[in-house]
C-alpha cells in the first residue's frame, strides 16, 4: 500500500503524536508499504524529502512549541500522481483538514487517529469563553472531524467511550501506539547517565517524562515527591521534558524545600529518554489526561514499575495493577505507593518483572498489524 500521513506536529518536535507517527511509519516500511509524511517545516534545517513533505509553519501565539501550518504548497500538484491508497490523519487541524480534503477530492479513504483528549487543552485558547471553547471543540475537533473519516482509531477504551459521548458515529477501533522492545543499556551507560545529572549509585530515582504543562499534573507530583523525600532521605526526582510550566515548577520545588533533590533535564533525545528510564528506579506518572500513556509504556519496557493515578489511558495499561499501582488523586495515596515500591525490595522485583511483561503486550509489530487491517477495511469500505 501507499500511505500518506498528515500531521501538524513532526520532528524535530518531540511528543506522543510524533513518536506514534515515526513508529508506525517504520514498521509499515519494514512490511514493504510506502509512507509519505506531510508535516510542518521548522527552523533547524528541516527540509522536504521524497518521504517527508514539509509545509511552511509559524509558532502558535499562546504556545510557541505548537505550530500553525500553511496547507498550501506546490508539492500538492504532484499528489494525485502518487497513487495513494489511504490517507492517515494524525491531527484535527490544518494538515488534518488538508488530508480530508485530498481524500474527498481524489476519492481516497481517510483514517483518523484521535490521539489527544483535546478537552483538557482548551486553556491554551484564552481569548474564547470557556463554554464556547468546549462547544467548538466537541463540534469541530471531535464530532464533525471524526465523522468525516472512513475510520477512527483511538488508543484506549476510555477515549472510544468519550467519542461516543461526543456524537461520533464513524467505525472506531482501539489501537494503542506500539513500542519497540529495545535491549536495556549496559551498566556503564547507566552509571554515566547518573553521573551526568549528579545522581549517586545509592540514590533512589523517581522519574517523570512528559510535557511540562498544567494538564500533566506535575505540581501534584512535586508535592507527592516531597512526601517521599521526607521518608526516604536518598530519594530524588528526575523530570524529563520542557514546557510552559517549567519556571513555576522550579519555584514550587523551592517552596517545598526539595529543589536540591529535583533534577530538570529539559528535552532529551528518544534514546536518552530510554536510558533515563533504565537508570531510574520507579516511574511517577501523575497525568490524568492521557489517551494512552505512550511514555509510560516505554518506561515499563525498561523493567521499571510505575505509580499512576487511576485515570483515562493508563488504567488500560496497568490493568489489575500489574506492573505498578493505580491510586486515587490524592498526594497521600500517590506518595505512599512510591514509598512502598522504594522500600520493599521483594515487592519492587515482582512489579519490575510485571512491568516488562505488560510492555511486551504492546509491541509495535502487533499494533502495526492491526493498523494495516484498519487500512484494508477503509479501502474496502470506500470501494477502491
Amino acid at each position: 500500500m501507499k500511505i500518506a500521513v498528515f500531521t501538524d506536529t513532526y520532528l524535530p518536535q518531540i511528543n506522543g503524536v510524533v513518536t506514534s507517527t515515526q513508529t508506525f511509519a517504520h514498521e509499515l516500511e519494514k512490511l514493504g508499504h510506502k509512507v509519505l509524511i506531510c508535516g510542518p517545516k521548522m527552523k533547524g534545517g528541516t527540509r522536504s524529502t521524497h518521504k517527508v513533505w514539509r509545509f511552511r509553519s509559524f509558532a502558535f501565539p499562546f504556545q510557541k512549541e505548537h505550530r500553525f501550518i500553511n496547507p498550501f504548497s506546490r508539492k500538492l500538484r504532484r499528489f494525485k500522481k502518487l497513487g495513494i491508497d489511504v490517507i492517515h490523519v494524525q491531527t484535527p487541524f490544518s494538515m488534518g483538514y488538508l488530508g480530508q480534503y485530498l481524500g474527498w477530492k481524489y476519492k481516497i479513504p481517510v483514517v483518523h487517529t484521535y490521539h489527544t483528549h483535546w478537552e483538557e487543552y482548551l486553556h491554551y485558547f484564552p481569548l474564547l469563553h470557556k463554554k464556547l471553547r468546549k462547544t467548538l471543540y466537541i463540534l469541530f475537533l471531535a464530532k464533525t472531524f471524526c465523522n468525516r473519516s472512513q475510520h477512527v482509531i483511538v488508543p484506549s477504551a476510555q477515549m472510544a467511550e468519550k467519542l461516543i459521548e461526543y456524537g461520533v458515529t464513524t467505525t472506531t477501533t482501539i489501537i494503542p501506539t506500539g513500542i519497540e522492545l529495545n535491549a536495556i543499556p549496559e551498566v556503564s551507560i547507566l552509571h554515566s547517565f547518573r553521573s551526568r545529572f549528579n545522581f549517586s549509585s545509592e540514590d533512589k530515582i523517581m522519574i517523570f517524562v512528559g510535557r511540562l504543562g498544567s494538564e500533566k499534573n506535575v505540581y501534584f507530583l512535586l508535592e507527592a515527591a516531597a512526601k517521599v523525600m521526607a521518608k526516604i532521605s536518598n530519594a530524588k526526582l528526575l523530570i524529563v521534558g520542557d514546557g510552559p510550566e517549567l519556571q513555576g515548577l522550579l519555584a514550587k520545588a523551592q517552596e517545598l524545600g526539595v529543589a536540591d533533590h529535583c533534577v530538570f533535564t529539559g528535552y532529551l533525545t528518544h534514546k536518552e529518554v530510554f536510558t533515563a528510564y533504565a537508570a531510574s528506579d520507579v516511574i511517577a506518572f501523575p497525568s490524568m489526561t492521557e489517551t494512552q500513556g505512550l511514555s509510560l509504556l516505554e518506561g515499563l519496557s525498561t523493567q521499571k514499575p510505575a505509580v499512576c493515578i487511576n485515570a483515562m489511558g493508563v488504567k488500560d495499561i496497568l490493568r489489575d495493577e500489574k506492573g505498578g499501582f493505580l491510586t486515587d488523586g490524592t498526594v497521600a495515596a500517590f506518595g505512599d505507593r512510591l514509598i512502598q515500591l522504594l522500600s520493599d525490595s521483594d515487592l519492587y522485583q515482582k512489579k519490575a518483572q510485571e512491568a516488562y511483561e505488560v510492555a511486551a503486550t504492546f509491541s509495535s509489530v502487533e499494533m502495526t498489524a492491526r493498523l494495516v487491517d484498519v487500512y484494508q477495511q477503509a479501502i474496502k469500505k470506500d470501494g477502491k
